[in-house]
């Protein structure tokens, strides 16, 4: 009896390692291609920049890049057999554990983008083109909620909405894990509106960007801009946590 109750514990723990095994492989994939696209995105402004001053600075942040893509790729990650343990051994007279209750899993505090987008889908005044943008978006439909909001973005250059829309833009490539291109898009949200009410949370999310593609560097530079410029702000609230996180 006492050996069927270890050799059942001991499978229960194997499935848990397999499953966080899993987890950290995918984990690892998604920094590499981060990197590989931030890689990229600067070899062509070095192919543009020519022998105009700042492409040193270009080559030695290519030169970053590579280096810590190769310690990543190099990195010695224990290989997940696919059905290795699938069943445990029989044990006489006692029923199989009950599929309805795996092990827990780590979850993630839910995201608070959500309750801004529905504020913002909700606005008294909102036209309907924007209001359908966000809806797509809510519904994880971005290839059609971008070319709404930039469609929204041409026709009311002077909106109030206009630098919503910019963010949200933004936030659509992000959750696609397109890093570089939210990038681009929040920086955006900076340079064309930074009166606007959405820079906290374009700070917030770009810091996000940088810091899931890989270079927690100017992840922790942007989090501490958006703690000192804006420290009442909800987004501050959030971007302490985030620098505690990235062991500022």
């Amino acid at each position: 009896m006492l050996a069927g109750c270890a050799t059942r514990a001991d499978f229960v723990q194997v499935k848990r390692d397999q499953r966080d095994m899993r987890a950290l492989l995918a984990d690892q994939q998604v920094a590499i291609d981060g990197l590989r696209r931030r890689m990229d995105a600067l070899r062509a402004e070095l192919g543009e920049s020519g022998r105009r001053p700042g492409s040193a600075d270009h080559q030695a942040r290519v030169a970053e890049l590579e280096a810590r893509l190769a310690a990543l790729e190099q990195r010695p990650v224990p290989s997940v057999t696919p059905g290795a343990v699938e069943t445990p051994p029989p044990i006489t007279g006692e029923a199989p554990p009950p599929e309805s209750m795996p092990a827990p899993l780590p979850t993630r505090t839910p995201n608070p983008l959500e309750a801004a987008l529905a504020r913002d889908e909700g606005q008294a005044g909102a036209p309907a083109e924007y209001r359908e943008a966000l809806q797509a978006m809510r519904q994880g439909q971005c290839s059609q909620a971008v070319p709404k909001l930039r469609d929204f973005i041409r026709k009311n250059p002077k909106s109030d909405l206009t630098d919503n829309a910019q963010y949200w833009i933004g936030n659509c490539y992000y959750s696609q894990r397109d890093y570089n291109r939210a990038i681009i898009e929040l920086n955006e949200v900076l340079l064309k509106y930074p009166k606007g009410d959405k820079v906290p949370g374009a700070l917030l999310t770009l810091a996000d960007a940088f810091a899931d593609s890989g270079d927690k560097i100017d992840a922790r530079l942007i989090l501490q801009k958006l703690v000192a410029e804006y420290p009442r702000s909800e987004e501050a609230d959030r971007g302490r946590q985030r620098l505690q996180a990235l062991g500022d």
